[in-house]
């Protein structure tokens, strides 16, 4: 009676392993294929920034934080871009990809001159809801559509830092209207240059 039972239970155990192991196996390969998805799937970001070397600027930025290329990109409406105006607009904004872009790789970014934060913020108001639709291939090469939902708006950004940065004043020093040390210093080496080249020339004369 005792081996029956345990004959019975052994092939009760066996036809379990043989049922449960192929789903186990199944949902390995599903759990993999589906992170393999995910990492290889394009995902657009479009935000506007601060500048980080000029102040009061904003950029407006569409980028691909994924891991796949997005072809064929479309925007529901152009974006806003070239609007300035410190406190309030100054002027017409230029809206721009209208026509959407053909493809951005994975880690690519497009950076346009979004403007100030008073001419953005009387063109986008309070928000601006954007959808972005392309097109992508999965790990196995199958095309595929998607639609992503952005919402732009710079209502963070009144009290935004207006310093510059080291480098930017570096560049506004050499070419600004002011006399500066760099510029002084500038001025002095071709001096330098200028004196040793008439004493090359009575040299040679």
């Amino acid at each position: 009676m005792d081996i029956c039972l345990s004959e019975g239970i052994m092939a009760l155990a066996q036809t379990i392993f043989y049922v449960v192991s192929p789903l186990v196996t199944l949902l390995a390969v599903f759990v993999a294929y589906m992170a393999l998805v995910k990492q290889s799937r394009p995902h657009i970001l479009v935000h506007y920034r601060p500048n980080p070397d000029i102040p009061s600027i904003i950029d407006l930025v569409i980028e691909n934080v994924g891991g796949g290329m997005a072809r064929n990109v479309s925007f529901s409406q152009a974006i806003p871009a070239k609007c300035y105006g410190i406190e309030k607009a100054s002027g017409d904004c230029t809206d721009v990809l209208g026509d959407g872009l053909p493809a951005i790789a994975a880690a690519q970014k497009y950076v346009f001159d979004g403007g100030q934060y008073g001419g953005l913020a009387e063109r986008l108001g309070e928000k601006l809801e954007l959808e972005v639709s392309y097109e992508y291939k999965n790990p196995i090469g199958i095309a595929r559509k998607r639609k992503e939902s952005c919402v732009l708006s710079v209502s963070h950004m009144k009290y935004m830092p207006s310093r510059t940065s080291a480098d930017q004043a570096i560049v506004d020093a050499l070419k600004g209207p002011n006399t500066t040390t760099l510029q002084k210093i500038e001025k002095e080496l071709k001096n330098i240059g200028l004196v040793l080249k008439n004493l090359n020339k009575e040299g040679e004369g």
